[in-house]
């Protein structure tokens, strides 16, 4: 069951003094821009004052990124979109950028979002652009209680 967005869990410190990187793949700009816009919006309603934010090429290249940033940050979200294609290229790049996040974010103790979209085509990614709201509370909850 998933959480409703909106509906954040009691904090254990306060999401002023928290430290979170945005981390957006370019490809499928036009969605992950809207995605990266939502989720910085949501953290700002927070009271999350400390955001920055960065690009790589595609969603491919977010685990590189992520574990060169981990220990400037409390906690990242990774933000990206893959639309299936025709051949099995989309399988390999989901597959390996999940486990890449996985990996890092077990290792380093803190708290990577999975923000990528696996979606069979455009208008599936474009309904859920709002779950970028929801990755913005999940990383307050984790950061501020774990």
């Amino acid at each position: 069951m998933s959480k409703e967005s909106g509906k954040l869990g009691d904090l254990n410190s306060d999401p002023e003094k928290i430290k979170i990187a945005i981390i957006k793949a370019k490809f499928n700009s036009d969605i992950t821009n809207q995605m990266a816009n939502k989720s910085n919006k949501r953290l700002l309603e927070l009271g999350v004052k400390n955001i920055k934010s960065f690009e790589v090429p595609g969603s491919f290249e977010l685990p590189y990124a992520c574990k060169k940033l981990i220990n400037d940050f409390d906690g990242i979200i990774a933000l990206g979109c893959l639309i299936k294609g025709e051949t099995d290229h989309y399988k390999y790049i989901a597959q390996y950028s999940t486990y890449g996040l996985q990996k890092i974010a077990i290792e380093a103790v803190k708290p990577i979002i999975f923000g990528v979209l696996t979606v069979e085509n455009k208008q599936q990614a474009l309904d859920r652009i709002d779950s970028s709201i929801t990755y913005a509370e999940n990383a307050v909850e984790m950061i501020c209680n774990y």
